[in-house]
């Protein structure tokens, strides 16, 4: 039998456990085996640890553990769980995602096939082709001009984006992208099949992201995010929330997303679509069916009071109301990546200065001397962000950007 009160939540971080429990949640859990604290183990009514990536290894493990637990629910709210919780939906009914919706969100690749299959959303439709030979590189430039974008199909936070800015690149991105296939070192390698890859035609402009979440097929703004983002490497550096946008241009943001959103099929929980603002309007850049990162879900919270991951949990139970309409902001907030220069971590200076300042939100910063900074090539490569508060946008950043440069991180070269 069911229990209307338990959930399978698949990954995601401790903060994502406790608060499942602080919503008053059994929690069966699970999670891969070296990403697990013993001290969570009470949190929980029962933990399953495996490669949860792995569906031939999950589903046994899963279906023993809903014929003992009876959870009426599967729930990841971290990217690598979304097509598991996906697959456990589809297996035993549970409603929520199906799998052939969610993987149109992990698969970049089908993503754009939906969105070139379907009526156009957005100011156009974005040319892209799977990279299956050395010489597709080189027609695709050909075909649709320079500079164009080189990603993986699947992963997150910008990991492995390469732009090709003209035909005497082609050599470099080349061995870039075999790089990126054979390479075993990277923690995102492990949770992520780093594999078939993709070409996309550039679209210039500002990257925004809004936020929602759908309620059996409404879907319902939170905000729109502004992302501030690295050239060429395209690694988002900072996100400030509500967006400095015009109020025509915002209410065109906000309703590009929900046309993508109907497009992909997408009826409940949180989405974090990035949307590029080009000169012709909205472009659909891509999307997560899940909350973004960057400390997203605190500053969502702190500035409209709703917090998307606790929501994700008790709507996929049946525990929540649908919100009547779009939150009211209260104030701005800003998140920053914290970096440093490549090498072995010495010392970490300015912490506790930052978690004194009355404007900081929050501190997500795990690096400790001896750790190993690597090449910044996507926000997993950043060493965590920090977020500070404000009455508007522009002094929001401005007080997370003062509190970055308080925090001194001196590395030495290896």
């Amino acid at each position: 039998m069911r229990n209307p009160k338990r959930v399978l939540l698949i990954g995601g971080t401790p903060k994502h456990l406790r608060k499942a429990v602080d919503l008053g949640l059994g929690v069966v859990y699970v999670q891969f085996e070296d990403e697990f604290a013993p001290e969570l183990r009470p949190l929980t009514e029962a933990v399953l640890l495996t490669d949860y990536t792995d569906w031939q290894a999950l589903r046994p493990l899963v279906e023993s553990a809903y014929e003992t637990w009876g959870f009426s629910a599967a729930v990841s709210l971290t990217e690598p769980g979304l097509d598991p919780a996906a697959r456990v939906n589809d297996l035993l009914g549970l409603g929520g995602t199906s799998y052939e919706v969610s993987h149109r969100f992990t698969d970049k690749w089908l993503m754009r096939r939906r969105l070139a299959e379907g009526p156009q959303v957005g100011a156009r439709r974005v040319a892209a082709e799977l990279l299956t030979d050395g010489d597709d590189l080189s027609r695709f430039g050909a075909a649709h001009g320079y500079p164009f974008i080189v990603k993986p199909t699947s992963g997150t936070a910008s990991f492995g984006v390469v732009e090709v800015d003209g035909a005497d690149a082609l050599g470099r991105v080349r061995e870039r992208v075999h790089g990126l296939r054979t390479a075993a070192e990277h923690p995102l390698t492990g949770a992520y099949d780093i594999e078939r890859f993709m070409m996309e035609e550039y679209v210039p402009g500002p990257l925004y992201s809004v936020e929602t979440f759908s309620f059996d097929g409404r879907h319902v703004v939170l905000t729109v995010t502004e992302a501030i983002t690295r050239p060429r490497t395209h690694v988002h550096e900072g996100h400030a929330l509500p967006a400095r946008l015009s109020a025509e241009d915002e209410e065109l943001m906000a309703d590009t997303a929900g046309r993508f959103l109907r497009s992909m099929g997408f009826r409940d929980g949180p989405a974090h679509t990035e949307i590029i603002l080009s000169p012709r309007g909205p472009v659909i850049c891509e999307s997560q069916n899940r909350v973004g990162g960057a400390q997203l879900t605190d500053m969502i919270d702190a500035v409209y009071g709703c917090d998307p991951q606790s929501l994700a949990l008790s709507w996929a139970l049946g525990l929540a109301d649908p919100l009547p309409g779009r939150p009211v902001a209260r104030g701005a907030a800003a998140s920053w990546l914290v970096v440093a220069e490549q090498g072995r971590v010495e010392r970490v200076e300015g912490v506790e200065r930052v978690r004194a300042d009355p404007d900081t939100l929050a501190v997500g910063l795990g690096v400790v001397p001896g750790d190993l900074v690597r090449p910044l090539e996507g926000q997993w490569d950043g060493l965590g962000h920090i977020s500070a508060l404000g009455p508007d946008t522009d002094a929001a950043i401005a007080a997370c950007r003062r509190n970055l440069r308080a925090i001194r991180i001196h590395t030495r070269a290896t």
